[in-house]
């Protein structure tokens, strides 16, 4: 972290630093002793309770996700099973844990040490070792961002050092996929210093998921939906499997509209309408399958010695936003590919960048006749290059609209 220790000593505050006191919300919390009953009425009761603490003799011992724990329950026959046993059965043992005593820039940093957990489940709090409450990864993002509104300076370094946290965010990701695909290549450009698009990768012995997403806006506000989006993304994936990108796709949904509010049936006007558009994909090289579910993206796919690019667009609606019921499904599509089939897909940055005498989008044709033209022996960073020096060329003098991301490979 020496980098971040860089950062940090050029923008120390004058005045006094928020601290985790500041995001400390009294919740009810658990002992060892009580049921799994006990914690699902406690759930039903604080339908807004993302996590619940347990403690033993007043000190915090582990977190109970309440999205894990109903997804759990809900099995058949678990309530009977566990209905009645310690609620330690379905308990995180490992928790992030801080003392309010410490400050803002500590726990960020602390938080993203930790992982993509401590952003979506939160952490806990103590006070002198005893439970004090919990704090949220989103109340934690609103604080860097009120403190970075304050100074215009403090703004700038915490962006550039964001940027850097962002690109690591992404680098196991580019690890993954360099590992289950060799020859695949990937292109992440925000249009500022950090963006509002990411990529998630990972791969198995049977075969490797991927997935690209534009999340609402870009700049700072993109960037901080990037965080929920992947985290939440990235639990989909290790609760369920990547094998179902449709499903995955509905478990980020339910995520999302939870953490921002966003939930169907509530008479207040939610705080926000955000979301994110993705393109997810299951491939199995040995079987030459691939399962995909796009939510406003689209999967371009051109087979050995065909005559032209084949298009599978994505579902009409997007992921997390107030429109999109918190039941949506997105269906996926199983493509037999022959082996030396070229797959591309891209966010809408590409798509709707604007450029060309006329001013008007790049679009999914021209698009399509480019890779078309492409050589069918060209590497999918051959390609890849050619689709980026297009771009550039219909922008010309034109603003770039949004983040881009594309990637492309061969099966």
């Amino acid at each position: 972290m020496a980098a971040a220790s860089e950062y940090l000593s050029d923008f120390r505050p004058r005045s006094r630093q928020p601290s985790a006191a500041d995001l400390c919300v009294p919740v009810p919390c658990m002992t060892a002793d009580e049921t799994n009953e006990k914690v699902m009425e406690v759930f039903a009761r604080h339908r807004d309770l993302l996590g619940l603490p347990v403690v033993e003799d007043g000190r915090p011992i582990g977190l109970i996700n309440r999205n894990t724990f109903l997804s759990q329950m809900s099995k058949p026959f678990r309530m009977e099973l566990y209905g009645r046993k310690s609620c330690i059965a379905f308990m995180d043992k490992e928790p992030l844990v801080v003392d309010e005593a410490l400050d803002i820039d500590a726990l960020t940093f602390r938080a993203v040490e930790f992982g993509e957990k401590a952003l979506a489940d939160g952490f806990i709090v103590t006070r002198g070792d005893a439970f004090a409450g919990v704090g949220s990864g989103l109340q934690l993002m609103r604080a860097v961002a009120d403190m970075q509104a304050a100074r215009n300076r403090q703004i700038m370094l915490s962006i550039e050092y964001a940027s850097v946290i962002q690109q690591a965010m992404l680098r196991p990701s580019r690890d993954a996929l360099a590992r289950a695909c060799p020859e695949a290549d990937l292109v992440w450009e925000p249009r500022d210093v950090v963006g509002g698009d990411f990529f998630h990768a990972c791969g198995t012995p049977e075969g490797w998921f991927a997935a690209l997403a534009d999340c609402t806006g870009h700049g700072v506000p993109g960037a901080f939906m990037t965080l929920i989006a992947s985290a939440s993304l990235g639990q989909a994936v290790e609760r369920h499997g990547p094998r179902d990108p449709g499903g995955l796709l509905a478990q980020v949904n339910r995520g999302i509209k939870q953490a921002l509010g966003q939930l169907d049936g509530r008479d207040e006007t939610p705080g926000s309408d955000d979301g994110l558009d993705a393109a997810c994909l299951w491939v199995q090289p040995v079987e030459g399958t691939l399962v995909f579910a796009g939510a406003r993206l689209s999967l371009f796919v051109r087979r050995p010695g065909g005559a032209e690019v084949e298009l599978v667009e994505g579902h009409r609606r997007g992921v997390g936003y107030v429109d999109s019921p918190l039941g949506e499904v997105w269906p996926n599509h199983t493509l037999q590919l022959p082996a030396g089939s070229l797959v591309f897909a891209a966010t809408d940055g590409l798509i709707d960048q604007i450029g060309g005498p006329r001013a008007i989008a790049f679009g999914k044709r021209r698009l399509r006749e480019l890779l078309l033209a492409q050589p069918e022996t060209a590497s999918p960073a051959d390609v890849n290059r050619a689709v980026g020096a297009a771009l550039r060329d219909w922008q010309g003098e034109h603003h770039r609209r949004d983040d881009l991301t594309y990637f492309c490979f061969r099966v």
